[in-house]
């Protein structure tokens, strides 16, 4: 009984050490990124039991800045790192997981591939759809040299007596799309405050942070896990505008200062991430 008990506290050491990657930074050669139209979206998956994660945190940061701000992050908490009380610590209490995170999280197969990792623009590739940190930057820069096929604006009005978001999202086609596609809209939030584990200190305390900034962290989406279709049935055409509007009331935890809204459209079918934008619920 102690030998099966010892081996699977090695199987979860291994696990623990193979799946929480360090990262350091790919920085690719600066050039103007300032005069496209593209934006690009950086899932990055994590959680506070992630040592490495805030690395990850940090690259994305750093890339949203070299690349002119044509970069969204959204910080997806889900997984094994993301669970709250992790490890049964007390400690470890806060709870960002989602319904939307955590199904994405199994459908693109991030938990499987261990964290810090992420998506960009939801790409896949010939082994998936996952990436880990040291390959976002040389995904984001070719994405970000392409003309954006859609245009999306969002206009947010918040009603600070009741606490309630209503959200208008614009989708301006500019070039001809095949098959059908959607539009997502998050609630992201800042300056969310609670303990993570970290392994580098020019970050922050070490072995865990107990004060460490959450950011850009999931807090649900407006229209469903997967959005809803735009224009006839997922079709849409050249020259067309497609209007959505959301009425959302925040609960207490939502800090509307804090927090931005995130609309992206995608092809149903590869489920790439045609264009995506953010704006502040209150400016």
């Amino acid at each position: 009984m102690k030998t099966k008990y010892f081996i699977s506290i090695l199987i979860l050491v291994a696990f623990i050490l193979n799946s929480c990657d360090k990262v350091s930074p790919p920085y690719i050669e600066s050039r103007d990124y300032c005069s496209g139209n593209k934006k690009v979206l950086i899932e990055d998956y994590t959680g506070h039991g992630c040592v490495n994660c805030p690395g990850a945190a940090v690259l994305a940061h750093d890339l949203k800045e070299q690349f002119c701000d044509r970069v969204v992050i959204i910080g997806v908490h889900a997984g094994y790192f993301a669970k709250p009380y992790f490890e049964d610590d007390t400690l470890f209490a806060a709870n960002y997981t989602t319904e939307a995170g955590n199904t994405w999280d199994n459908f693109f197969g991030n938990s499987s591939m261990g964290n810090p990792n992420g998506l960009i623009d939801r790409v896949k590739k010939s082994d998936g759809y996952v990436l880990y940190p040291q390959s976002w930057a040389n995904t984001v820069d070719p994405l970000l040299m392409e003309s954006a096929k859609a245009l999306i604006t969002i206009s947010n009005d918040f009603n600070t007596d009741n606490s309630t978001l209503t959200t208008n999202i614009k989708t301006d086609i500019q070039e001809p799309l095949e098959g059908k596609y959607s539009l997502i809209v998050c609630i992201t939030q800042d300056n969310l405050v609670s303990p993570q584990k970290n392994n580098d200190p020019e970050i922050g305390p070490t072995p865990i942070d107990e004060n460490y900034v959450h950011n850009h962290v999931l807090r649900g989406t407006l229209n469903g896990v997967w959005g809803e279709t735009i224009g006839t049935n997922g079709e849409v055409s050249v020259g067309s505008v497609y209007e959505n509007s959301y009425t959302s009331a925040f609960p207490d935890n939502w800090i509307p200062k804090d927090c931005h809204v995130v609309a992206f459209m995608y092809n149903d079918e590869t489920k790439t991430v045609v264009q995506v934008e953010e704006l502040a619920v209150l400016e």
